[in-house]
């Protein structure tokens, strides 16, 4: 008894109830010409280069054609066992596996249904009568009926072929994208020899495991990267947090000596200031030492002019001194004189004595005035050697108060160059420590950065980690071509191939 399901098909092309007897009937007339009919099919099957190019070898089609007369008998028998569904859907399956077009085979049942038809009419139609012909109508009505719904069965088997593997290929693919949607990379669909993946959809195959192992290496180059980026992070972190520390202690030590070099710059300053008012006194007491001299070199000439004056005077006083020694001279030859005139010369004598008491002054006076400009002479002398030798020693003052004078004109250039030049280097040292503190509060920045790259890269490591990857270096297996393993699950073989 058919399936629920197959007896429905049954009812649909009316061949049960009465119908079954028509259709024995009519198989019971077809049977026995089974191998002529077959013969017309398979030499059609010959002639025909397509069809011929499914039968590889003699055996291969006296196969196919002892299993197709089988088929037939199972349908023709009116029974519609399991055996004949089962046997159609190995058809089905087999056109299926093999990719017979639709066309040749449903020209081929044609071309066999109609020689039947027409073998039939030929061999029966002249004794018919009416009655008879009506009941041969019927008989190949039955028949028309129960090969279109072989025809069906064997396309309905084709098509669940083609759904069943499709199912298989999607059931793979969606499986690998599942696993794909749970970062699990490692394990692409195998190929037709290894699984029950079906070899029609290799290339879909290919295209899935070639994606994921493009992808599996671009995660795996990402961890790896990812890896050398939060190694490098961190080092450019500690490098930048201790970057961070010597530029800020860098920044304190410029501050304390842009501080010193600035009270330096203030007091070279000062000292310019003084080493100029230094060279201005120097340059004045120059000129007032060279005065001096002037003045010692007029006093020496005084000196000499109050010498010579002195060597006059004393020539005088020689010319007095001889004065007085004649007049006393005289005044005593007079007193002689007036003794000799006796009282009348007495007044004479006085006369004599006044005047030689004033020679004896005068000579006295001449000697003391002698003696102290022998003295005044003496010290004159001492006074011109001093002056001469203050000379010498202001001449001496006077160059080395120029070569001060030149020294410190020179110690002020130096210094105000040295000013100026301080003075650059507070401006550098100045723009230094504003560039350190910039650059202190970039370290700063560029710090903080880090750090922030350095979690950024540690959220990438993490996520790229969630990725399961193959570690194998070889590729993944190519896809292989399908190979029907002989006997399986019941269906005829590659060699059972063109059936109609």
């Amino acid at each position: 008894m058919p399936k629920p399901d197959f007896q429905q098909t049954i009812a649909k092309f009316a061949l049960d109830g009465a119908q079954t007897k028509e259709l024995i009937s009519a198989g019971h007339l077809v049977v026995p010409h089974l191998d002529q009919v077959l013969e017309y099919f398979y030499s059609f099957a010959k002639s025909d280069q397509e069809a011929s190019s499914y039968f590889k070898t003699d055996g291969s089609l006296e196969h196919a054609r002892s299993a197709q007369k089988r088929h037939w008998e199972l349908l023709l028998n009116g029974e519609f066992s399991d055996d004949y569904f089962k046997s159609a859907k190995t058809i089905g399956r087999v056109h299926f596996r093999i990719q017979l077009p639709f066309d040749l085979y449903l020209a081929g049942y044609a071309r066999a249904t109609s020689y039947i038809q027409e073998m039939l009419s030929k061999q029966y139609g002249a004794t018919y009568t009416p009655m008879a012909r009506a009941k041969m109508l019927r008989l190949l009505g039955a028949l028309n009926r129960a090969f279109a719904m072989d025809t069906f069965q064997v396309i309905d088997a084709y098509f669940d072929a083609q759904s069943e593997e499709q199912e298989t290929a999607f059931r793979y693919i969606s499986e690998g994208i599942q696993r794909m949607s749970e970062r699990d990379l490692t394990q692409p669909i195998p190929c037709s020899q290894e699984s029950d993946f079906p070899a029609r959809y290799d290339p879909v195959r290919s295209s899935f495991n070639t994606l994921m192992g493009s992808m599996g290496d671009v995660i795996g180059t990402i961890q790896a990267s990812a890896k050398n980026q939060h190694n490098t992070a961190g080092e450019i972190s500690a490098a930048a947090s201790d970057l961070s520390g010597r530029t800020e202690t860098q920044a304190a030590t410029l501050e304390e000596t842009a501080a010193a070099v600035e009270e330096i710059t203030a007091s070279m300053k000062q000292s310019s200031e003084a080493t100029t008012e230094t060279s201005s006194l120097a340059k004045t007491a120059q000129e007032i030492a060279e005065e001096g001299m002037d003045v010692a070199l007029n006093a020496v000439q005084k000196m000499n002019e109050i010498s010579s004056s002195s060597e006059q005077i004393s020539q005088i006083i020689s010319v007095i001194d001889d004065i007085a020694f004649q007049t006393n001279l005289l005044a005593l030859n007079a007193g002689v004189e007036a003794a000799r005139a006796g009282e009348a010369g007495r007044g004479f004598a006085v006369v004599a004595s006044e005047v030689r008491a004033l020679a004896q002054r005068a000579a006295v006076s001449a000697k003391e005035i002698k003696d102290l400009i022998n003295v005044s002479t003496d010290h004159v002398e001492d006074g011109v050697n001093l002056v001469n030798s203050a000379g010498d020693v202001l001449e001496r003052i006077v160059g080395h108060v120029k070569r001060v004078t030149e020294l410190s004109s020179e110690v002020a250039a130096s210094a105000h160059e040295q000013f100026t030049g301080l003075s650059e280097i507070n401006t550098g040292v100045s723009h230094m420590d504003s560039v350190t503190q910039q650059n202190a509060a970039m370290v700063e920045q560029t710090t903080a950065a880090t750090v922030s790259l350095r979690q950024d890269t540690q959220v990438l490591a993490e996520l790229v980690e969630t990725f399961q990857v193959s570690s194998q270096d070889q590729p993944m297996a190519q896809v292989h071509q399908f190979e029907a393993q002989a006997g399986s699950d019941g269906l005829l073989t590659e060699q059972d191939t063109f059936v109609a």
